[in-house]
C-alpha cells in the first residue's frame, strides 16, 4: 500500500499526492481498561466497611491473609482473559476493515488517476488554442476571446454596428417608399418596410457566419456549391428589391389622385439601377463580413475547453482529496494493527498496576476502618510484599 508523506510546508500542485491524516484515527478496540479512579474509591469504601463491620481485623493483617485480594485476583484474571478474547477480535475486525479500505483506496487512486489523464488531455489543447488567429481558417480564436475583456469586443465592432445600425435607418424609409401601395395602413406598411430592412441586413449577417464556419471546418465540395447557390439565390433577390426601388423612383407619384413627376426625373433608368443595385450589395457585403468577423468558431471552442479544463480541475481537486483521506485512514488502520502487540502489553502492564492499586486502596480504607498504627505498619508490610514479589514475577 503506498503511503504519501510532504513536509508541513510544502505545497501540493495538481500532479502530487500527499498522505494526510485522517480526521479521527482508526479506533477499533473493543476492550476498554476499567475506571481505576472510580474502582479506588469503591475498595477503600468497601475496606473501611469491612473494618468497621469486624470482617478484617489487625490480626488478619498480621497473617498476610487479606480475604478480598483472592476476590480481586479472580476479577483480574476475568479480565486478563477478556483482554485476549477481545484483542483477537479486535485484530480480526482491523484486518477485515484493512482488506475494505484497500479497495476504496484502490478505487479512489483509480479516479484520481483518470481525473488527471483526462485534466492532462485537455490542458495541452487549451494552450495549443490559446494563440490569437492571424487569419480565417488557421484554427486559432480571437484575440478578445483569449482575453476575455468587453470593451475590445465593444472598440471593434462598435463602429460596424453604427454602420449596419445607419443603413438600417436609411432602408426603412427607402423600402416604406416601395411597398407603401401593401399595407393597409400607415402603421402595418411602417412594420412591412422594418422587417423587410432587418431581413435584408440579418440574412448577409448569418451567411457571414455560416461563410467562416466553413472557412475554419472546411467542407465538402457539396457545402461549398450550396454556399455558392445560396449567394446566387440572393444576388436574384438583391436585384427583385432593385427593380421594385427603381420602379418606385421612376414612375411618377399618385398624389391625392392626380399624377406628378416622378422622384427621378431627369436621371434615366440605368444609372438608378446600378445605384440601388451598388447601394444593397454594399448593405449586404457589409453585413456579411459582419457576421464572418464576429462568429469565429474557434472562440466557442476555446470557451468550451476552458469550461472543460476548469470543471476537470475540480474534480481532479476533489477525486485527490478522497485519494488522500482514504491513504490515509488506510495506513491508520495499518498502524492499528502494527501496534496490536504493543498494544496488548500495555494493557497487561496497566491492569496489573491497576489491580494492585486497587488492593492498596482496600488496605488504606481497612487502616481508615481499624484506626490502629500497628494495622497501618502490617498493611505497609503487605503493599511492600506485594510489590516485591511483583517484581520478581516481572
Amino acid at each position: 500500500m503506498p503511503l504519501f508523506r510532504r513536509h508541513k510546508d510544502e505545497p501540493i500542485d495538481p500532479g502530487q499526492v500527499a498522505r494526510i491524516a485522517p480526521a479521527v484515527a482508526y479506533d477499533g478496540d473493543l476492550y476498554h481498561l476499567p475506571d481505576w479512579a472510580a474502582r479506588r474509591r469503591e475498595e477503600r469504601e468497601l475496606g473501611r466497611g469491612h473494618a468497621t463491620d469486624g470482617q478484617i481485623d489487625t490480626l488478619t493483617l498480621q497473617t498476610g491473609s487479606v480475604p478480598r485480594f483472592q476476590e480481586l485476583e479472580d476479577e483480574r484474571l476475568g479480565e486478563l482473559a477478556e483482554i485476549e478474547n477481545l484483542t483477537e477480535r479486535e485484530i480480526q475486525q482491523a484486518r477485515a476493515a484493512f482488506e475494505t479500505q484497500k479497495i476504496k483506496l484502490a478505487e479512489s487512486q483509480r479516479a484520481f488517476t483518470d481525473a488527471r489523464a483526462a485534466l492532462d488531455d485537455t490542458q495541452p489543447r487549451v494552450a495549443e488554442l490559446e494563440q490569437p488567429s492571424r487569419r480565417a481558417g488557421d484554427g486559432r480564436p480571437s484575440s478578445i476571446a483569449l482575453s476575455g475583456s468587453r470593451w475590445p469586443t465593444v472598440r471593434r465592432w462598435l463602429p460596424a454596428a453604427l454602420l449596419l445600425l445607419l443603413l438600417l435607418i436609411v432602408e426603412v424609409p427607402i423600402l416604406y417608399q416601395v411597398i407603401l401601395s401593401w399595407g393597409d395602413s400607415v402603421a402595418m406598411t411602417a412594420l412591412l418596410a422594418a422587417g423587410t430592412a432587418l431581413i435584408m441586413l440579418v440574412a448577409p449577417h448569418m451567411y457571414g457566419r455560416a461563410f467562416r464556419s466553413w472557412q475554419e471546418h472546411g467542407g465538402s465540395a457539396r457545402g461549398r456549391w450550396l454556399l455558392i447557390v445560396v449567394a446566387l439565390v440572393w444576388l436574384g433577390l438583391i436585384v427583385a428589391v432593385a427593380v421594385l426601388r427603381r420602379d418606385a423612383l421612376v414612375k411618377p407619384l399618385i398624389v391625392d389622385g392626380q399624377a406628378i413627376g416622378p422622384t427621378s426625373e431627369g436621371v434615366g433608368q440605368l444609372p438608378t439601377m446600378i445605384l440601388l443595385l451598388a447601394l444593397l450589395i454594399a448593405t449586404a457585403l457589409i453585413a456579411a463580413d459582419l457576421g464572418r468577423r464576429m462568429h469565429n468558431p474557434n472562440d466557442v471552442r476555446l470557451r468550451e475547453l476552458r469550461a472543460k479544463r476548469d470543471a476537470e480541475a475540480r474534480a481532479l481537486a476533489a477525486a485527490q482529496a478522497v485519494y488522500q483521506q482514504d491513504a490515509g485512514h488506510a495506513e491508520s488502520i495499518a498502524q492499528y494493527l502494527q501496534s496490536a502487540d504493543r498494544r496488548g502489553a500495555g494493557r497487561l502492564r496497566q491492569l496489573d498496576s491497576g489491580f494492585d492499586s486497587l488492593a492498596t486502596a482496600y488496605l488504606g480504607g481497612v487502616v481508615e476502618g481499624l484506626r490502629d498504627p500497628e494495622a497501618a505498619s502490617w498493611a505497609e508490610r503487605i503493599v511492600v510484599r506485594r510489590r516485591d514479589a511483583g517484581a520478581r514475577g516481572a
